[in-house]
């Protein structure tokens, strides 16, 4: 399935696998000025390939290195020969290599596994087309690879999974809650006024949600805390503060999980004392933020968002 939206400049080409006609996961492709910005999973490649046919793709450019981002890549390569490639160092090795993902089965099933791109350059401290530039940042968490891009005329950002929606629900063994909170300080700190997310769910109040969702993750943190100091187990814990185990546990074989990301929290509360945290900005929830959780049980995202 594939939505193209339209953002003012910034053409959103949302692309999801389906289930009796309704998408399981959404992940996006952002396009203007001849740039492209992710190329969705290999699944949906041949879609993709075919929405940006009347459309010039001089630069190609990535987040991350996940196969849901990085998997449209070879026929892109295919269709556009003379588009340049670029990525993070590490993405870079994983692009050329993709064999370093060590998929799970789900992950196979839901985006396909990519091929090699050899023809990927190293990205440069900032991207320009004829009409923007976009400012390379750094945004681990997610991902050791993981960048986001940064527009400071128009201030948009780009952020791939650096920001996800929703209330986080389960995370992966591998996601670190430092880093995700660190690169969301950093993104709060350029003061975007747009934020353009993996999902294509875009925000026109990029403030409010990025401090929400701090909020709400050093809100866990602390409430992790608080359980811990009473000796609850990491059971009684996803219990009380997730509502128990979602399915994520099943459907990706455990390597989702509540109990994950309690132990993300509790690595969090050994660099940090989480009752000595002031100035928390707490923000309502909005509609949005039910909406593009790769960590949360979302609407839109039918518990499949955080299946990476």
């Amino acid at each position: 399935m594939i939505q193209v939206q339209q953002h003012g400049s910034v053409t959103a080409i949302r692309m999801a696998r389906t289930f009796l006609g309704r998408p399981i996961y959404w992940t996006t492709a952002y396009w203007f000025d001849g740039l492209l910005i992710d190329s969705g999973p290999a699944y949906l490649a041949g879609e993709l390939t075919r929405v940006l046919a009347d459309r010039e793709v001089k630069q190609i450019i990535l987040t991350h290195a996940h196969e849901d981002h990085i998997g449209g890549l070879y026929a892109l390569r295919r269709r556009f020969p003379n588009a340049r490639i670029y990525a993070s160092p590490q993405s870079v090795e994983i692009i050329q290599d993709p064999r370093r993902l060590h998929p799970q089965f789900y992950r196979r099933v839901l985006w396909g596994v990519p091929k090699a791109v050899h023809t990927v350059e190293p990205l440069p401290l900032q991207v320009e087309t004829e009409q923007f530039r976009l400012r390379v940042v750094e945004t681990p968490g997610h991902s050791p690879d993981h960048v986001s891009f940064f527009e400071p005329t128009h201030r948009w950002v780009f952020t791939g999974d650096a920001f996800i929606g929703g209330k986080d629900q389960s995370w992966a063994a591998e996601y670190e809650m430092f880093g995700i909170i660190s690169s969301l300080r950093t993104l709060a700190a350029l003061r975007p006024e747009r934020l353009f997310p993996g999902s294509g769910n875009v925000r026109r109040t990029a403030q409010p949600e990025l401090h929400g969702k701090i909020a709400q993750l050093l809100g866990l943190c602390q409430e992790v805390s608080r359980l811990d100091a009473k000796k609850f187990t990491t059971d009684e814990i996803v219990k009380q503060l997730l509502d128990g185990e979602s399915r994520m546990r099943f459907w990706t074989q455990g390597h989702f999980s509540g109990a994950h990301l309690v132990e993300a929290c509790r690595r969090y509360n050994e660099i940090f004392d989480p009752s000595a945290i002031d100035n928390v900005i707490i923000s309502t929830t909005t509609d949005d933020d039910v909406d593009d959780s790769s960590t949360s049980e979302s609407a839109d995202q039918n518990d499949w968002r955080s299946t990476k």
